[in-house]
């Protein structure tokens, strides 16, 4: 008989979500961002030493080069779009930080995503 998979409590979804975060995160500090992405950071701020990236697509079908978010040394989230093609275009750098759920205590889902990757920022830099 073949049992039906449990559905995650809130805990456990917030658990797994902030593991998810925390991975892309480490791995693109311990490895360093794309060239490209690095420059354009740098070039708006970006203290890659104190940032991390949330998420990175790259060379997706239909898409620039180089897609995602970062949230930056200062705790703002930063949506980008940049196009390594020929030359380096940036098509997106934008603040999203207004959109983010950086609420603790969401009821029913607990831990918003914002507040989960500052929760990780602050600790990868502490």
């Amino acid at each position: 008989m073949k049992r039906e998979p449990r559905q995650l409590n809130v805990q456990q979804q917030n658990a797994r979500t902030e593991e998810s975060v925390r991975s892309e995160s480490t791995y693109w500090r311990e490895h360093g961002v794309p060239e490209a992405l690095r420059i354009c950071g740098e070039q708006r701020g970006v203290q890659w030493h104190k940032a991390i990236v949330v998420g990175l697509d790259q060379d997706f079908p239909g898409m620039p080069s180089l897609f995602g978010v970062l949230l930056t040394q200062d705790e703002r989230f930063i949506r980008f779009e940049i196009d390594t093609e020929s030359d380096v275009q940036v098509y997106q750098w934008e603040d999203i930080t207004a959109a983010q759920n950086l609420n603790e205590h969401n009821r029913g889902t607990g831990v918003g995503y914002g507040a989960l990757a500052i929760k990780i920022l602050r600790h990868l830099n502490a």
